[in-house]
């Protein structure tokens, strides 16, 4: 008797470019990026009291009732269980100052749900990172009650930092290099400087993008490349003209360049997927930042070099290996 033979049947996912597949799942990205912020934000809350923790609990549920209604009215599925609204609120809150007003905590979150993110589809479809075009569009309006700072207090051990008043990318910009001679290097890395929540800890970032690598929710690329061309082009100027630019480890230790190498700049679905794109995104990501940091007219430049690295992105994923094996077709 001729035994039944069963075939199973292919398979066939259909989906857009770029076709990757990993066993990961949203939530689990999600929630581990939310983890690698936790020392960001727990150095943000030592230096700068618990004003930024109720900030960055705004930040959040304003982005998760965002979200929420959004894609109520739209009528797509929720999906606020996979944690991406509460990383876009947390990273909200940590690139602005604790003094910022609730009102602005909540319009800054909405923008950036709404008109950076849902009205592209959701998650995964927004061609810039979503959480940049929300500050940006705060920041233009309301530059007032963005640039509102106060000296870090640590709650207990340390004692305030208070060599300058203003965080060291404007005093160097205001008063000159000459003004951060007696700043002490580690006050910049541990945080005890005036800031933002989230990035006057370099320590902090480093932790948490260190756990990020480890876990492989991003890739060495884009931070290696973000770091080093930054710090070059920096080194290039310092060398011709040391009176003017400042040493280029300053610069790194100063301002985003840390959050944006590891958090902003390697945003899912706004940066390319291959290695060598990565790279370029990167690299394009650290000179335009130096370039507005000397010459523009916004102190900090990484979340409009982000931004705008994030329009080459589409161009930059057409950037592949070369492949063996072809043969070349004649003339």
């Amino acid at each position: 008797m001729d035994k039944a033979i069963s075939v199973k049947e292919p398979m066939l996912r259909v989906s857009v470019a770029p076709h990757i597949q990993q066993k990961t799942t949203t939530s689990s990205i999600m929630y581990d990026t939310l983890i690698a912020l936790l020392p960001a934000l727990l150095a943000g809350v030592y230096f700068f009291g618990f004003p930024a923790l109720k900030l960055a609990l705004i930040c959040m549920a304003t982005a998760v009732a965002c979200e929420a209604g959004m894609q109520g009215l739209m009528g797509r599925k929720l999906a606020v269980k996979n944690g991406s609204s509460l990383l876009l609120g947390l990273l909200f809150a940590l690139i602005c100052t604790s003094e910022l007003p609730w009102w602005t905590a909540v319009v800054g979150p909405a923008i950036a749900v709404i008109l950076g993110r849902e009205i592209y589809g959701g998650l995964g479809n927004n061609p810039f990172n979503a959480v940049l075009v929300g500050w940006a569009v705060v920041r233009v309006s309301f530059p007032d009650k963005m640039l509102t700072w106060i000296m870090p207090e640590p709650l207990f051990g340390l004692d305030p930092g208070g060599y300058i008043e203003y965080p060291p990318l404007e005093v160097i910009r205001s008063d000159g290099v000459d003004a951060l001679m007696d700043l002490p290097w580690m006050d910049l890395f541990i945080g005890n400087v005036p800031g933002t929540i989230g990035t006057v800890s370099v320590v902090a970032i480093l932790i948490g993008g260190i756990y990020l690598l480890l876990r492989r929710r991003i890739t060495w690329h884009i931070p290696v490349s973000f770091l080093a061309s930054a710090w070059l082009f920096g080194l290039i100027f310092w060398l011709i003209d040391p009176e003017t630019y400042a040493n280029p480890t300053l610069y790194l230790l100063s301002g985003w360049v840390f959050i944006g190498a590891f958090f902003l700049a390697t945003d899912k679905g706004t940066v390319p997927v291959t290695g060598p794109g990565m790279i370029i995104f990167g690299i394009g990501c650290g000179l335009i930042t130096m370039i507005i940091r000397y010459w523009g007219g916004f102190i900090d430049g990484v979340a409009f070099a982000v931004l705008l690295m994030n329009a080459a992105t589409p161009l930059l994923d057409r950037v592949r290996p070369r492949v063996y094996g072809r043969v070349k077709e004649g003339a």
